[in-house]
């Protein structure tokens, strides 16, 4: 009677017993190993998703509860046919999209299947399926890790491998916290995924938080992307179509990098660069060292593993460039990144993009002043209207108005077109900055409102 009780008692904790890696059927890319034929495995294609196994809620990775303890001697009813194995896909914030793959190895070296899954950059985790020789709870496996990730680590032991290597695994059962026998026919590891490093970038003393594409380590050599990089720093990049090339000068310097190329000219002088010029992501990459260093800015590099720092400082040959133009020599700032210069003595106007001590010129055009009588006022005011003045036979428009009545306009104008008056390079205004109509329909249609009008004699 004893015995009978005993039947039933194993009988009822096997049926009410929850496998934490259970999967009611296999995989349809994992296969066994019992013959080549066998361990074929068809292509993962790159869109697909991670297959999940029906027995774990989406997000959540299969666990088992921290209370348990695995039996100490599994009896012959603990058997399973499958082994499932889940890893854990390590977030990191540029992953390259591979096929982890990965082989199952019995205790003895024998190899009982294959497997691969996708993993992109939404991928949380991933779960095989193996249709394996039935077995035992206790009995070790052996999990090597073929190609598409990093390094799989056994949670369990702290023990990590990378392609090429084994981990042993070992199942097991237990006893729940509601009494309930759960058979652990498998595993769970973490994947570290591979990942371009995450590369900050300072540039002008920013930080470039928006850098697209983001900058990357090939081939042991820190590549940006030479547009971005090279308009932080302040320099005027061009790109020359005709022979697959890009400029980045300020003045009379140049570097000059030429796509799939190691081949470089700094200022003037031909270079082999520690790295070709390439194509990522549709931009132009080119050596960061090279680009800095060729116009004399310091560059640090804190490497913390997972992430870098790259620091370009202040370049020598653009800030004596800069110092040239009184703007920048005199700390002229604006509250947009757009500042208008008026020149009386030169009868200029120029108009600059930039900051408080880095302005770069964009547009340089020819202007008409106050008479003598009534002159031009000078010093430092903002745009606040936009608006047009008509009067008998002509109007001056569009006029972008900065203190009472003066203003940056257009010359005389008249209704049907063409200019009733279009002096410029004299002094005949009764205070107001003239330009030619084209060149104030620029400026008014590049400067935002409170831009900065600074005027000098």
């Amino acid at each position: 009677m004893k015995k009978f009780s005993a039947v039933l008692i194993t009988a009822f904790l096997l049926a009410n017993g929850v496998c934490a890696f259970a999967a009611p059927s296999p995989s349809p890319d994992i296969t066994s190993a019992p013959s080549a034929e066998a361990t074929a495995l068809p292509s993962v294609s790159p869109e697909a998703s991670p297959e999940i196994s029906p027995s774990i809620s989406p997000g959540v990775s299969p666990s088992v509860s921290p209370s348990a303890s695995p039996t100490a001697s599994p009896s012959p009813e603990e058997l399973s046919e499958q082994f499932v194995l889940t890893i854990d896909v390590t977030p990191q914030k540029h992953i390259i999209p591979n096929n982890a793959e990965v082989e199952l190895y019995s205790d003895k070296g024998e190899l009982l299947a294959k497997g691969h899954r996708y993993v992109g950059w939404d991928t949380p985790y991933v779960t095989m399926t193996f249709d394996v020789p039935e077995y035992r709870m206790g009995e070790k496996f052996k999990v090597k890790l073929v190609s598409g990730l990093r390094s799989l680590k056994n949670k369990e032991t702290g023990v990590y491998v990378e392609a090429g290597d084994e981990l042993e695994v070992t199942t097991y059962g237990y006893i729940n916290d509601e009494g309930k026998y759960t058979q652990c026919n498998g595993a769970v590891l973490a994947g570290n995924p591979h990942y371009d490093k995450d590369i900050r970038v300072y540039a002008g003393g920013k930080w470039l938080t928006d850098l697209t594409p983001h900058a990357r380590i090939k081939d042991g050599i820190a590549m940006i992307p030479v547009r971005a990089i090279g308009e932080a720093m302040g320099l005027n990049v061009n790109y020359n179509q005709e022979n697959d090339s890009v400029s980045c000068s300020i003045g009379e310097s140049e570097v000059v990098f030429y796509a799939n190329n190691i081949y470089a000219t700094i200022l003037g002088v031909g270079v082999n660069a520690p790295h070709e010029t390439v194509y990522m992501e549709g931009a132009l990459f080119v050596p960061m060292r090279t680009l800095a260093e060729a116009f004399e800015s310091l560059v640090e590099v804190a490497d913390y593993g997972s992430y870098m720092d790259i620091l370009i400082g202040e370049s020598p040959i653009i800030q004596e460039f800069r110092n040239r133009t009184p703007v920048n020599r005199d700390g002229i700032g604006s509250r947009t990144n757009y500042l208008v210069w008026v020149s009386k003595h030169e009868y200029k106007v120029r108009v600059y993009e930039g900051a408080q001590y880095r302005w770069n010129l964009l547009k340089e055009f020819p202007c008409a002043l106050g008479a003598w009588n009534t002159p031009t006022i000078t010093g430092q005011f903002e745009y606040i209207e936009r608006t047009q003045w008509n009067y008998d036979g002509y109007y001056v428009g569009p006029v972008l108005r900065f203190h009472n009545g003066y203003a940056l306009h257009s010359t005389l104008l008249y209704y049907g077109g063409g200019e009733y008056d279009g002096r410029v390079g004299v002094n005949i205004s009764h205070g107001c900055v003239r330009l030619h109509p084209q060149d104030i329909n620029w400026i008014a249609n590049t400067i935002p409102f409170r831009t900065r009008i600074y005027i000098t004699e």
